[in-house]
């Protein structure tokens, strides 16, 4: 599998992250997801997850902060994508869980909540999968559970990083 965004440089466009127009923000955060692409899916996929993490995140906050979690079911025909601002807007198929804001920040704790590094630009890896069964979790679940739901099912993999600007 490999995941397509339009990346500038190797950064995340500054409109779904820190530096976005604020009608698009919440408070400190971006909600504004990324359009992105999967293709190569294996024909035998039933489902796809994926979570976007800042692993940089660990000395400022003491843990890996997860900005996005959410998974499709198929059928894919090879192929998957999510739209500009699809976690807001909402997609077919598309079922999303909490990320790292739910417990201090309900209001902004499921779906897309998108880059802000605080003291210098982090790299961001965003992690899909390709499962052998469907996912049956229901809206919003913690991103343990889609690791669980997925476990012994994985059937492809693809990961992408992109640089957050500070």
């Amino acid at each position: 599998m490999h995941i397509d965004i339009d990346l500038q440089n190797g950064f995340l466009p500054d409109a779904y992250g820190k530096h976005a127009d604020p009608a698009d923000c919440h408070g400190w955060s971006c909600r504004r997801s990324f359009p992105f692409e999967v293709n190569g899916i294996p024909a035998e996929a039933k489902a796809l997850a994926f979570i976007f993490m800042d692993w940089d995140s660990t000395p400022v906050c003491g843990f890996p902060w997860i900005h996005w979690c959410a998974y499709a079911n198929g059928p894919f025909d090879g192929t998957f994508s999510l739209a500009d601002d699809a976690s807001r807007k909402g997609a077919d198929g598309l079922t999303q869980g909490y990320n790292s804001a739910a417990k201090s920040e309900p209001e902004r704790g499921t779906g897309y909540v998108g880059p802000c590094p605080p003291d210098l630009d982090h790299v961001y890896t965003l992690r899909v999968v390709a499962l052998d069964a469907t996912i049956d979790l229901t809206e919003p679940f913690w991103a343990s559970e889609l690791v669980s739901a997925g476990r012994g099912h994985v059937i492809d993999e693809a990961s992408i990083d992109m640089i957050g600007r500070c």
